[in-house]
């Protein structure tokens, strides 16, 4: 359509006045003077360009309103949009959440004697009511030089039987283990780890019982608790320090240096508690422990060389291991290594793994370097890429619990077999290694997938030199 100038200036001069109009800025007289202007004007146009004024402010109006909407979506929608735009991709797979089937195992029990209670802790660690020595729970009990059987009324480093000695870990060993010693087979020191994990997983309140203040553990699941009493401690001396306000407690595992004369400990005052270092020859309480082993393994198909494994029913014919190298049960994580690496990821400096920086082709069924290969035999291996994305492909997966570990159960949707990845007692997620690297500048990346209650993913950018989990595989 074309205008002429008088049109086009008529028109530029209603559309100003309206603009002013919309923005609150006309005084009656004003408005007057657009009325009358109104007559002169072609109505077709004037109802054109009212209706372009008054589509132009609710489309602003709708896309203020979106943006402060926007400014209010929570961290965890915005999260979840982004999850799902990385769905739509093709980039992750995201696991459907199951709920856990109910515990069963009853809340506590008695081993010779002496009480434990079920805190619900994902290892199935069963805490002792009473420290060693005592008979109730506000009892501080004894207290014992580490890895020593017996209390003595001198704690000094010239008269610790440990003290300065290259020892491993003492849980459950009679000749230096007091809670073996003492209350029998079923019971023994706690490692530092499942401290930790009572750590993780328990709240602690400083409470009084008796006449003793102390810790209070609570699993906020299931509400059970145990307290741990203010023992004090005997260092380099035969009097007892701080007996009615701190807690000192040995755990079964030394700390190693080149004097050999430490071991973890769980210490606490008044509202701090933390994990630290003892002298072995200090004097300490002791809070037994024993083990509650499901040992929940997937069922099996078959077995090569002592491990079994899972079918699938894969295109490829491909058989999965029932669980991860160094897991006892499918429960479990296994034991972690670096890319490459034959031996546990103990030591994840740059450069310690033998192929942090060499160019390098698959490894795949290299017993010098492919872990599944040379710690289960010939007939086993690392998976590939492909064959990782071959079991996205064909199953459905569920964020679940098995025994007392989450993690994503791969169902196999053509047979309906299926396997377990757990996922790391307090952590986000796991990773298994790729017997592939992946191409980078810098040759010290490869393939891995990894394993969350939101994602499953495969990754290309994880260091050679970080300890990954390794699910075997065998044709």
């Amino acid at each position: 359509m074309r205008f002429d100038k008088i049109n086009i200036m008529r028109n530029f001069l209603f559309i100003a006045l309206s603009l002013l109009l919309s923005a609150g800025a006309m005084e009656a007289n004003a408005q007057g003077f657009l009325k009358d202007l109104k007559k002169a004007l072609d109505s077709k146009v004037v109802k054109t360009i009212t209706d372009g004024v008054n589509k132009s402010t609710k489309t602003s109006s709708k896309s203020n309103t979106e943006s402060k909407s926007d400014e209010n979506v929570s961290s965890s929608t915005r999260n979840e949009r982004h999850l799902q735009q990385l769905e739509d991709q093709g980039d992750i797979v995201r696991p459907k959440k199951v709920d856990a089937p109910k515990n069963e195992s009853p809340a506590t029990g008695v081993i010779n004697g002496h009480e434990w209670v079920d805190l619900g802790l994902p290892s199935g660690t069963r805490w002792a009511t009473c420290n060693v020595g005592a008979t109730r729970p506000e009892e501080p009990g004894g207290l014992y030089a580490w890895g020593e059987t017996a209390t003595k009324t001198s704690y000094m480093p010239s008269n610790g039987k440990t003290y300065g000695k290259d020892i491993d870990d003492i849980s459950g060993n009679a000749t230096y283990d007091v809670a073996t010693a003492k209350w029998g087979k079923g019971w023994r020191m706690p490692t530092k780890n499942e401290f930790d994990e009572l750590l993780y997983y328990c709240i602690y309140k400083y409470v009084k019982k008796g006449n003793l203040w102390g810790h209070e553990f609570t699993n906020e699941k299931n509400g059970r608790s145990i307290f741990l009493p203010s023992t004090g401690y005997k260092e380099r001396s035969s009097q007892i320090s701080n007996a009615n306000v701190c807690g000192n407690y040995w755990t079964s595992t030394p700390y190693k240096d080149s004097y050999n004369n430490g071991a973890h400990e769980y210490h606490f005052g008044a509202a701090l508690g933390e994990m630290g270092q003892g002298e072995r020859s200090s004097g300490f309480g002791v809070r037994p422990v024993s083990t509650n082993n499901t040992m929940i393994t997937v069922p099996s198909q078959g077995e090569t060389n002592g491990h079994k494994w899972v079918d699938l029913g894969l295109p490829s014919g491909l058989k999965w291991a029932a669980c991860s190298i160094g897991a006892p049960s499918s429960e479990e994580c296994g034991t972690e290594y670096q890319w490459g690496a034959t031996s546990p990821a103990s030591d994840r400096e740059k450069g310690k793994t033998p192929l942090y920086k060499e160019e390098s082709g698959s490894i795949k069924g290299n017993p010098k370097y492919d872990t599944a290969t040379a710690l289960w035999g010939s007939s086993w291996r690392m998976p590939t890429k492909d064959e990782f994305q071959e079991l996205l492909d064909n199953c459905d997966w569920e964020w679940t619990q098995l025994g007392r570990i989450y993690g994503c159960k791969a169902i196999s949707k053509i047979n309906g077999n299926y396997i377990f990845f757990p996922v790391k007692n307090g952590e986000y997620s796991s990773s298994f290694w790729s017997c592939e690297p992946s191409k980078s500048v810098y040759d010290h990346t490869s393939y891995s997938i990894e394993f969350s209650k939101d994602y499953i993913r495969i990754s290309s950018s994880n260091l050679r030199n970080h300890g990954f989990f390794i699910y075997p595989v065998t044709k």
